[in-house]
């Protein structure tokens, strides 16, 4: 079944206007649970309640709140909220080009495919080929149900692909969170971890070797119920010992991996066997002159 589009808009920039659809790009295949009363597995209803009066609300009764203050509330209608809503024309208007590795990825929300009208082919394509080869993502503004959007578009495939982005006040930062920037790291656990990570290292991300494990064993205990099997219980999982020694760690996690440690030095390992000052630097010399002697 052909994915329905949820929006028209156009993509602008400069006197140029691609008329395109907006299709969810993503579809969630979570597991969830509907809640059941035990005593006859029939479906539970959820009521509104008013712990004032004391008695079950209607709908019909509720106003939304914006809380200015702890426990101070200004309320708004839906009208409202309807004309505080931002005027969107469906143009998706590009405000400038960038490299894609100026954007870090904690700025994506959503994303969503663009596809083109059969009135704008020739449009999108020279937009899609020519960001393709410049190497370049379109940072643009976008209305979308009430709501304005900073967007990002960028090549995906051989189309164009949609992400509305978090604004700069909504992304937090580590200054309140413990994140070990002042912990000591040597360098020959440095060189190790470097050695592993390349061990690990793969060219191209293949999503299809992940599977969401616990959707699999739901899915597979409801088959047995269903056909009156009893329901085995999922294989224990291995258990990580906690990490004293980082160094030993790191060459066990190494060695498991059937890659030699010992056989190489680090450069900090090779400064502290090597001779310290001229004292030191004569020192094998006139041991072999007496020698000779």
């Amino acid at each position: 079944m052909a994915p329905r589009s949820i929006a028209t808009a156009s993509i602008t920039f400069g006197l140029v206007s691609i008329p395109v659809r907006l299709f969810p790009a993503t579809t969630s295949k979570a597991i969830s649970f509907n809640l059941l009363h035990a005593k006859d597995n029939s479906r539970i209803q959820q009521k509104i309640y008013c712990p004032v009066d004391d008695a079950i609300v209607d709908r019909s009764e509720l106003v939304r709140g914006y809380e200015i203050e702890k426990g101070r509330y200004v309320t708004f209608t839906d009208q409202e909220l309807k004309n505080l809503e931002a005027r969107g024309d469906h143009a998706i208007e590009i405000s400038e080009f960038i490299p894609i590795d100026e954007v870090d990825p904690v700025f994506f929300d959503s994303p969503y495919l663009l596809g083109c009208e059969p009135t704008s082919e020739r449009a999108y394509r020279l937009l899609t080929k020519a960001m393709a080869e410049t190497g370049q993502v379109a940072v643009a503004r976008f209305t979308m149900r009430g709501k304005e959007h900073v967007v990002l578009i960028r090549n995906y495939q051989d189309g164009l692909m949609l992400h509305t982005m978090y604004f700069a006040d909504e992304i937090r930062s580590f200054g309140e969170i413990d994140h070990g920037v002042d912990a000591p790291a040597k360098e020959t656990e440095i060189e190790l971890a470097k050695r592993l990570i390349n061990d690990l290292a793969e060219k191209k991300f293949d999503p299809t070797k992940y599977k969401d494990g616990f959707r699999e064993r739901v899915i597979e205990a409801a088959t047995q119920k269903m056909s009156g099997q009893e329901v085995t219980e999922a294989p224990p999982e291995m258990q990580r010992g906690k990490v004293i020694d980082l160094m030993s760690a790191l060459k066990e996690s190494l060695k498991k991996r059937g890659i030699e440690v010992k056989a190489e030095r680090t450069s900090e390992e090779l400064r502290q066997q090597a001779p310290e000052g001229p004292e030191k630097a004569r020192a094998p010399k006139q041991r072999a002159r007496r020698r000779a002697r």
